[in-house]
């Protein structure tokens, strides 16, 4: 076993709550039906009702586009899906599609967001959450395959039962009623510090391979 080092930009840099944008929520990733950006839409409604200036950033590709023939030709079944929910939810200027972001521009993003979702329905060790931790960046995160062993309920960050979005919007609501938001964030980078500790994960690497040569 060995967990990931992650992007070099995301080891230097912390988040303040009074730097980031009030009520804005990020997403790093939309147009892959099993990250649940569709959960996340459908969380929208409840969380505006408590928090009007909320607005939902998600990074990479469009596929949402509407607008033209040839949008209408090309979307795909989940880029409608969406594109539905947005409607229906009366979230038209409430969404904003980033598009595909280099590493630094994903950083910018993060510090700029007063919180982080991952709505995955199934996921491993997902580095966006990583990345989000080291900065500090206070998480939402779905409670499915390894993510519980990341982010440990309120005290790390604040989970939700994978695919239940009126949960999501609680959990979301509950980290901008927190009053110890600095303590979760410092926590939290406390956290992927241990996790992604770019020493640690090279040391135990050359361990494997040393392992694996023994047997050949």
């Amino acid at each position: 076993h060995m967990t990931e080092t992650l992007r070099a930009c995301f080891y230097t840099g912390r988040w303040s709550v009074k730097e980031c944008q009030p009520g804005s929520i990020f997403l790093s990733q939309g147009d892959y039906p099993i990250k649940g950006a569709h959960v996340m839409l459908n969380a929208m409604p409840d969380i505006l009702k408590q928090r009007p200036d909320a607005h939902l950033y998600v990074a990479g590709n469009n596929i949402t586009s509407y607008h033209s023939l040839k949008d209408k030709i090309k979307i795909s079944s989940y880029g409608k899906y969406l594109h539905d929910l947005i409607v229906q939810h009366n979230l038209t200027g409430k969404v904003t599609i980033l598009g595909r972001l280099t590493a630094e521009e994903m950083k910018q993003q993060f510090l700029k967001s007063s919180v982080f979702v991952c709505p995955s329905l199934i996921e491993n060790s997902p580095n966006a959450l990583g990345e989000a931790m080291l900065l500090g960046v206070p998480c939402v995160a779905a409670a499915t395959g390894g993510i519980p062993d990341i982010l440990a309920d309120g005290r790390v960050g604040r989970l939700f039962s994978s695919g239940n979005s009126a949960e999501l919007a609680q959990a979301v609501v509950r980290i901008w009623n927190d009053d110890n938001i600095a303590q979760l964030s410092a926590r939290a980078m406390a956290r992927a510090a241990v996790i992604h500790n770019r020493d640690t994960n090279y040391n135990r690497l050359m361990e494997l391979y040393h392992e694996i040569n023994l047997h050949f």
